[in-house]
């Protein structure tokens, strides 16, 4: 964008302009971006919220003015130029799992091209190849955006290194206005940190991934309403057991007074069961809180992706996605949009 003043006024109508650029080409890539809400959400009164049922803990690092916490499993090291994290991560047992944490860039035209051309570099420069899901040179196919609980928005993009069970690579590129932070990660073999999109991974070791994600905390970012502007509607996944004969839906509602609704309803061999709750939830950054009009209260980690898969026709979905745990561990369950 040229220039005609050098006062500070013009430099902050210049940056004004660049990040309002950033956020129209992600929207404009994704081609689902809903215009933006004012709808206030009636909250509870203030009040100490129960812990969340699983959240990344350990030593803080700040690289850069940049933290987060070394996700465990892996240990961190100050490269100069990026922040590395190596290990087989949370859950890992097969493998080694990568995370590079980059400097400040400066932003393209393109979010989504520049997330492209930065990992097929990145690849190219340890001699690897990165390929879409279906083999194709295209990364941006499939796409995936959202807004952190600090407010700051990202694009994401997968690769497969090697096709089937090999290796697979992914980049975060966050938009900073004038400037993008890229965070890129590389799963080998079996390992599963990070996967293409869809994909269920060895061992649910994502959560390695999303152990970094929940914790990163940018310079200047601030707790953000996205979250709670964008879970009001509804929300509902269905899932079928041939063999077995069972079938299930499990549906989720938050309406803008502060209430919700939830219902899950299995069936299969001549029988039938349901179990529904409501009560009130808050939302606050990216911590889901539900007080359930009957059992205590849940808080959980929460994240809203907007998705773009490259079929034909291309397919997009809004999804709600939360950290649970059981007895396997914390895992991230999404349920797609089924209504506003």
């Amino acid at each position: 964008m040229p220039a005609h003043r050098s006062s500070s006024t013009s430099a902050s109508a210049t940056k004004r302009a660049r990040q309002r650029r950033g956020v129209a080409t992600i929207c404009a890539a994704l081609m689902i971006c809903a215009a933006a809400r004012t709808i206030a959400v009636a909250q509870a009164p203030s009040q100490a919220l129960p812990a969340a049922a699983w959240e990344p803990t350990g030593p803080v690092t700040t690289w850069r003015g940049i933290s987060f916490i070394v996700p465990a499993g892996m240990r961190g090291t100050d490269k100069r130029d990026f922040y590395d994290m190596a290990g087989p991560g949370i859950k890992g047992r097969l493998g080694q799992c990568s995370i590079l944490i980059m400097g400040e860039v400066p932003a393209g035209p393109n979010l989504a091209r520049q997330a492209h051309e930065l990992l097929v570099e990145a690849m190219a420069g340890v001699g690897g190849r990165v390929a879409n899901s279906r083999g194709g040179p295209d990364l941006t196919s499939d796409l995936r955006v959202g807004r952190s609980g600090d407010g700051w928005l990202w694009v994401e993009l997968n690769g497969m290194l090697g096709e089937g069970v090999g290796g697979r690579a992914r980049i975060m590129l966050i938009a900073r206005g004038a400037t993008v932070v890229p965070v890129i990660a590389v799963a080998g073999s079996g390992n599963g940190c990070v996967g293409l999109q869809g994909e269920t991974t060895a061992n649910g070791n994502t959560i390695t991934w999303l152990a970094l994600y929940y914790s990163l905390k940018l310079p200047g970012a601030t707790p953000s309403t996205s979250l709670r502007e964008q879970i009001i509607g509804s929300w509902d996944a269905v899932s079928v057991s041939v063999q077995g004969g069972m079938g299930g839906s499990r549906g989720e509602s938050y309406a803008s007074n502060g209430r919700y609704g939830g219902i899950q309803v299995a069936a299969g061999s001549g029988y039938a069961r349901s179990s529904a709750g409501d009560g009130r939830y808050v939302v606050e950054g990216h911590r889901l809180t539900i007080f359930p009009d009957q059992g205590p209260p849940q808080t959980h980690l929460a994240r809203i992706i907007a998705e773009r898969e490259g079929t034909t026709p291309p397919r997009e979905t809004e999804q709600l996605c939360k950290i649970s745990v059981d007895v396997g561990g914390p895992y991230e369950r999404c349920l797609p949009r089924t209504g506003r």
